[in-house]
């Protein structure tokens, strides 16, 4: 996975993924103004750790709802995003 992004426009959250050693920044060769941002396999582990997380988050979240009001915040949401 590899991304293009300007030269200037390196996220905080990018940022500190470089430093961390779960992304890898590297001037684009075909533009140097830009760079290309390359996920680690650190990177990956972490990305999975992560969004195995996410079911329990949700149930933890939308517990007090009935499976009725989930169905209707779904909807909504939907209808939003």
């Amino acid at each position: 996975m590899q991304d293009l992004l300007p030269r200037d426009a390196g996220s905080g959250l990018e940022v500190g993924a470089d430093g961390a050693g779960q992304v890898r920044r590297e001037r684009n060769p075909h533009d140097r103004r830009s760079y290309a941002v390359t996920i680690t396999d650190s990177g990956r582990q972490r990305l999975a750790a992560a969004q195995s997380s996410i079911p329990a988050f949700l149930e933890d979240t939308f517990h007090a709802l009935t499976d009725d009001e989930r169905g209707q915040l779904s909807t909504i949401l939907a209808k939003l995003l």
